[in-house]
């Protein structure tokens, strides 16, 4: 498990930028939120699909290296959709 704890930070780091980006937007400008988070899950999905893709041009422990941090950037995106999916489904539940 030595080494790989970067990864293991980015992916939390991708969580949390999703979830605080959540938390703002629904203060600030709730009737935009989910367009605005739709548009940056999906960025961010394009974006560790590239790097993944980048990856396999170069090859090596370099390639291999960039194919985990957009694994990384993915696993972090997917589990903030999930716990900000989660947060609105209490939400919604304690406003009936």
């Amino acid at each position: 498990m030595a080494g790989f704890e970067v990864f293991i930070y980015i992916a939390l780091g991708v969580t949390l930028l999703l979830v605080i980006s959540s938390i703002i937007l629904q203060k600030s400008i709730p009737e935009k939120k989910t367009q605005l988070l739709k548009f940056g899950y999906l960025g961010l999905l394009v974006i560790s699909i590239g790097i993944f893709i980048f990856s396999f041009y170069i090859g090596a422990w370099e390639g291999i290296g960039y194919g985990f941090m957009a694994v990384s950037i993915f696993v972090g995106t997917v589990l903030g959709v999930l716990i900000n999916s989660m947060v609105n489904s209490v939400i919604l539940s304690k406003n009936r």
